[in-house]
């Protein structure tokens, strides 16, 4: 009991001082901080997603060379990969950040997607020779590589924006305008309870999970549909057929424009190089034409002339981009949308659900150019007011064709099934 003689202290106590003098979280700061870190992020070039885009093309390009006879898909595979290899570029990147499309890796991956096919291209014995001696089919070789880079270029970044934009994060759906205010009144009044009731017992409000006290937005987060997933994979599936028509009616337009007579097979020859099974018809390099028949193959891409063995390697190349970019961009996505990034919980759809729908992937990919491929390359030959047709020349046989809608689908599921346990242990 306190004397009244004595006058009362009002001078704080440690505890109070330690409370009055602790320096409370500046939330703006936090808060104006989190755009300039995201700002960094999307300003920064992924050097990952370039070097992996141009090891895989390497690969194929390296591979493709061990044959001495060009296979078809040697020129326009740069093109028909191109798609792929702008969602594979979006889809590393989300893996670091949720913001940014990443167009300067994609523009630079398919640049250098045809550069190494062009580089392959020269190692070829007579082309600069074939280069040298005619001037129109030096030209002519020359601009086709040229119109391959652009393309591959421009596809590569339709390609990272349609998986930027097909796999964006889901906006929450809006609340009740009646009821938002009492929605936020009730926030506010929980959040000030649970400090209340952890200061009371000796705890920090820094130490109370931010979800604890705001509450998971469940009822309100919208969420994705079989149909949306449906949807994305038939506009991704049938990107690389939409490029191989519009690359093949700009081949035909520049080869006319520069007065030089077009192939016989223009759209049909290009889809072709999607398939990894056909029927082989090789050609005889022994001769004294080889040069020309050889030089012929790297850069007439309508002239068709066959594939030296029954299996083309390269022509997987948009199956490997495409399978694996879609396995990541699903996975990624799910993961946000689900809310499993924090304390390293891992949320992926079922196994069941994620090979059907990298099958399906594989299937739209390759089914539209084994179909139009399967009835044989019709063609005309016009020369002024002259018009000769050509024997329509079959390339598929039904065990071909069985082959192919084995092989589409059959490389997609392998390539996600690959990264979705290689991202399964990496976060272990």
């Amino acid at each position: 009991m306190n004397s009244p003689d004595k006058p009362e202290t009002t001078t704080p106590s440690f505890e109070d001082t330690d409370e009055v003098s602790r320096p409370t979280p500046d939330i703006d700061s936090r808060t104006t901080s989190r755009p300039s870190n995201q700002q960094s992020q999307m300003s920064n070039f992924d050097w990952a997603a370039l070097g992996i885009v141009i090891l895989i093309a390497a690969f194929f390009a390296i591979t493709a060379r061990l044959h001495a006879q060009p296979a078809t898909s040697l020129v326009p595979t740069a093109v028909l990969s191109a798609t792929g290899c702008g969602l594979l570029v979006t889809a590393i990147r989300k893996l670091h950040t949720s913001q940014g499309v990443g167009l300067r890796e994609a523009a630079l991956g398919g640049f250098f997607m045809a550069l190494l096919q062009f580089m392959v291209a020269l190692t070829y014995p007579g082309v600069f020779d074939s280069i040298g001696t005619g001037q129109v089919t030096g030209n002519d070789f020359l601009i086709t590589w040229i119109l391959i880079a652009s393309f591959s270029i421009i596809f590569s970044l339709a390609g990272a924006a349609l998986g930027h934009l097909s796999f964006a994060p889901l906006r929450p759906l809006p609340a009740r305008s009646s009821s938002r205010d009492s929605i936020d009144e009730e926030t506010v009044n929980t959040a000030s309870r649970h400090a209340d009731e952890q200061s009371a017992v000796g705890a920090s409000a820094d130490d109370i999970p931010i979800e604890d006290l705001i509450g998971k937005p469940s009822s309100h987060t919208s969420q994705r549909t079989i149909i949306s997933y449906f949807l994305t994979i038939l506009l991704l599936g049938l990107a690389p057929t939409v490029a191989a028509y519009i690359f093949s009616a700009s081949y035909d337009f520049i080869l006319s424009f520069n007065q030089f007579v077009p192939g016989p097979y223009p759209t049909l020859r290009i889809l072709s190089a999607l398939l990894p099974w056909q029927i082989p018809i090789p050609i005889d390099l022994n001769s004294g034409i080889q040069n020309i028949i050889i030089f012929s193959l790297l850069w007439r891409i309508p002239l068709f002339l066959g594939n030296p063995s029954s299996f083309d390697l390269q022509a997987l190349e948009p199956y490997i981009f495409n399978g694996a970019a879609f396995a990541l961009l699903l996975l990624t996505t799910y993961q946000y949308q689900q809310g499993a990034r924090r304390a390293n919980q891992l949320t992926y759809p079922g196994w069941v659900t994620f090979l059907s729908m990298e099958a399906f992937l594989g299937l739209i990919l390759v089914l539209p150019a084994n179909l139009w491929v399967l009835r044989g390359l019709e063609g005309l030959i016009q020369f002024h007011d002259i018009v000769i047709p050509i024997r329509t020349i079959s390339i598929l046989n039904p065990l071909t064709f069985a082959l192919n809608l084995i092989t589409g689908p059959l490389v997609c599921v392998g390539s996600g099934a690959v990264l979705r346990i290689f991202l399964s242990k990496r976060t272990v």
